[in-house]
């Protein structure tokens, strides 16, 4: 990935980057990138069960994905924070999302596995994300 004049190869390089403030979907211009992004976050303090970081590595795509498909969003990380914190808060959080990111198919079909979850795994699918943008996002 390449964030202005410097080709960002390792994870930790990245996250790093946005500690520092830099908006990394400013710089995306393939799923390659949006892949790299989603998965060196999602990766962050990695739980004792994988399928915590690599569901909340899928919802943060299927945010990713939504976002940029619409003209009228924020592109930020911060924007993707919201959207969880949807998630976690909205009684209707899961018809709520899923009305949101029909508008692209990628992003409706990432977000399908964690729509179909029980309501206990749902939440814990958004807070495996939230506390993860938790932690680079001050």
């Amino acid at each position: 990935m390449q964030i202005e004049e410097k080709v960002i190869n390792e994870r930790s390089e990245l996250i790093e980057l946005i500690k520092e403030g830099v908006n990394p979907l400013n710089y995306i211009k393939n799923e390659m990138d949006i892949d790299f992004v989603s998965s060196a976050i999602a990766y962050i303090n990695k739980s004792e069960d994988p399928y915590w970081d690599d569901s909340a590595e899928t919802l943060l795509k299927a945010f990713i994905y939504y976002l940029l498909s619409k003209s009228d969003e924020t592109k930020t990380l911060a924007r993707c924070k919201e959207i969880v914190k949807l998630g976690l808060n909205d009684p209707d959080a899961r018809e709520k999302i899923k009305s949101m990111v029909e508008c692209d198919e990628r992003s409706k079909v990432l977000f399908k596995p964690t729509e179909i979850t029980s309501d206990r795994t749902f939440r814990g699918i958004f807070e495996a994300l939230n506390n993860k943008l938790s932690e680079i996002l001050k």
